[in-house]
């Protein structure tokens, strides 16, 4: 029996887009692996509190604090500040923000609603970044999760993004602060 060119050709195609069907769908049981319990119970909500923390984390002028305390503190006072009115469209409930409050995953800095953790490290060493880092895996279990990084040079925030990437880790946001409006060390490199 000879084989059709066609049939070969359609054969091919057909093998191909198994494939690439087979790769999309392993990628997205492990995408969705990687997501928290908030995202898997509510995705619309977790998107639309994320933006609205993005936009606010934007604007976000800290006062010169003395200790990772004192940002911490001053970011969840502007936080409430600019929450008070806004509510949540799904079910019209103040945002709440919450500042270490104790769970079985450890003790974040800051809770928003229930589903946000923002994590905040002032100028860390290495030990810190790895504690860091170990924060953030827990707490993402159960909620999206932010690395804030305060005072930390552009370079060592770029190794840190790129070792969270090189572990899959990428679902750790890493939002780095210039408090001292000079992000890159002197004489670093691009």
């Amino acid at each position: 029996m000879a084989l059709d060119p066609k049939e070969l050709r359609n054969f091919v195609i057909a093998l191909g887009l198994g494939g690439l069907t087979g790769a999309a769908i392993i990628e997205s049981h492990r995408d969705e692996a990687a997501k928290s319990q908030a995202e898997r119970e509510d995705p619309g909500g977790c998107e639309w509190l994320c933006d609205v923390i993005w936009d606010l984390l934007e604007d976000w002028e800290s006062e010169d604090c003395e200790s990772e305390d004192d940002y911490t503190d001053d970011l969840v006072g502007y936080l409430r500040r600019e929450l008070r009115n806004v509510e949540a469209p799904d079910d019209g409930r103040r945002i709440r923000v919450e500042k270490r409050v104790r769970t079985d995953l450890g003790i974040p800095d800051i809770i928003i609603d229930d589903r946000l953790v923002l994590e905040l490290k002032l100028g860390p060493h290495e030990g810190e970044k790895d504690r860091l880092i170990g924060q953030c895996c827990k707490y993402s279990v159960e909620w999206v999760t932010w690395a804030l990084v305060l005072g930390m040079s552009r370079k060592k925030a770029r190794q840190l993004v790129k070792l969270l990437q090189m572990k899959s880790l990428h679902y750790i946001e890493v939002i780095e602060f210039d408090l001292f409006g000079e992000n890159d060390d002197p004489g670093e490199d691009e």
